[in-house]
């Protein structure tokens, strides 16, 4: 009985490693996350060309602080012609709306982190072909409170970091170095000033000196106001950091004018 047991044992091996043969030779087709079509060859992200081409790409006509769409005769949005900011900049690859609203709310609300990873590249890929990240930044997501972490189980910002390091080439700032210990409230009813009050507070370096004299890119999932990237930046600069960037997978023009948006038709072959 042991030695046939033996035997049994030694051919679920055998036949476990010439099935990882056989994947090596002959892959598997990757499949688009959304749609479950299969992908060409050449495809960069695990998104389909006609679910990229769902998604509202930001144009070259945008807010040149916080990356908001905008008409040709504006440099800067309202919100930031009325609002000082601590971080240099911010860009987005596209519009919040629509499929990417969609694809957002699943990773968040739907517990789907493999989405949230192919939502990263297409992040990384487009911040390393417009170049918005800084040679010498180190990337860092934006934190969430232990509380709603323990409830969700991971961080969608994180998510979307770890798959935009595909194409990114930057160091990590070392996990724990920013921590969101205080909770605050719901702030998606707020406008930009009253946001910035609610989240008064809510970060802390707890390590300054991995941050000091650092360039650091901030990375999300969504650009709104400006609150949350402001208040990291304020934060990180009082630690000792030399400047603060942002790069988020979408921007929301809510209350905003409907301004210039294109669809997203080469990603595949990027």
């Amino acid at each position: 009985m042991l030695f046939i047991k033996f035997l049994n044992s030694i051919a679920g091996h055998i036949q476990g490693v010439w099935q990882g043969g056989l994947e090596l030779v002959f892959p598997a087709p990757k499949i688009c996350l959304i749609c479950g079509g299969t992908l060409g060859t050449r495809a960069l992200v695990e998104l389909c060309q006609a679910c990229l081409g769902r998604l509202s790409l930001v144009k070259d006509n945008f807010c040149q602080r916080c990356g908001r769409p905008q008409p040709q005769s504006r440099d800067y949005c309202v919100d930031c012609g009325e609002l000082e900011h601590f971080f240099v900049k911010n860009r987005a690859v596209a519009i919040y709306d629509g499929a990417l609203k969609e694809q957002i709310r699943e990773v968040k609300y739907q517990y789907n982190r493999r989405l949230g990873l192919a939502l990263g590249q297409i992040l990384g890929l487009v911040a390393h072909r417009m170049a918005w990240v800084p040679r010498d930044a180190y990337l860092v997501a934006v934190p969430l409170h232990e509380t709603r972490l323990r409830r969700r189980g991971y961080n969608q910002a994180e998510l979307i970091l770890q798959g935009a390091m595909q194409y990114l080439n930057r160091p990590l700032l070392p996990p724990g170095s920013i921590t969101r210990p205080d909770a605050t409230g719901a702030s998606n009813r707020l406008g930009p000033r009253e946001r910035r009050a609610n989240l008064r507070g809510a970060f802390k370096v707890a390590r300054p000196a991995l941050v000091d004299g650092k360039v650091l890119c901030v990375v999300d999932d969504i650009y709104t106001t400006g609150a949350t990237l402001d208040e990291m930046a304020r934060v990180l600069l009082y630690a000792g950091a030399k400047e603060i960037h942002g790069i988020t997978l979408a921007i929301a023009i809510t209350d905003q004018d409907i301004l210039d948006i294109a669809p997203i038709t080469t990603l595949e072959t990027w």
